[in-house]
């Protein structure tokens, strides 16, 4: 389930770079207070498929999420044994028609087709209400790691942040990272995560 959620956080994945709107062109000339002339801005990134690994908001989601499946079936289940047990019993009453009347029998068969379709139908609503509620989830942590990161970006004076996942490559689809030799030191990974409120992961030695 948590491998479902990290590849729906990642389909869903928003652009995180802080693009400068353009502004109209003023009377005089604008000097930039933080950004020197033929110097070139910071720039940062961060791994996205690690924050979503270790944010604890995702993992609570998961939690959130199981508990909800569970509760769906079980009461789709109660339906499910409500359904078997009328349905046994019509087939029970068509092998015996002498001691039913038609009336009786049609009523039986009415309830057989309504728990059934009661149940069709809370399968269906119950798909819909877990796909918002992750929609919902999603949309909540990508707001917040976008919020995070920016505010860490402010604080380092970063003025883009762009987004990588560990094992990209040049090759990696979607992705424009052909090289990276900062040795990390770009990486604010883990200043998002403790921005967010989770532990960032120690680092070997």
């Amino acid at each position: 389930m948590k491998r479902i959620i990290l590849s729906a956080l990642i389909a869903l994945s928003i652009n995180f770079v802080n693009a400068q709107t353009k502004k109209p062109a003023a009377k005089t000339p604008v000097k930039s207070a933080t950004v020197k002339p033929g110097v070139a801005p910071k720039i940062g990134y961060i791994f996205e498929d690690y924050i979503f690994e270790n944010y604890k908001e995702v993992k609570k989601l998961d939690e959130d999420l199981k508990k909800k499946q569970e509760s769906y079936q079980e009461s789709y289940s109660k339906l499910a044994i409500e359904y078997q047990t009328l349905y046994t019993e019509y087939q029970a009453s068509m092998r015996n028609l002498d001691s039913m009347t038609t009336e009786k029998l049609n009523e039986k068969l009415k309830k057989v087709q309504e728990v059934k379709s009661a149940s069709e139908n809370f399968q269906r609503e119950a798909e819909k209400e877990l796909q918002q509620f992750t929609g919902d989830g999603v949309v909540r942590i990508k707001t917040n790691i976008k919020t995070a990161a920016e505010a860490v970006a402010k604080e380092k004076g970063i003025k883009y942040v762009f987004t990588r996942n560990k094992s990209d490559g040049p090759m990696t689809s979607n992705r424009v990272v052909l090289y990276v030799g900062d040795k990390g030191l770009g990486n604010i990974s883990d200043a998002v995560l403790i921005k967010l409120g989770s532990p960032a992961i120690a680092k070997k030695k």
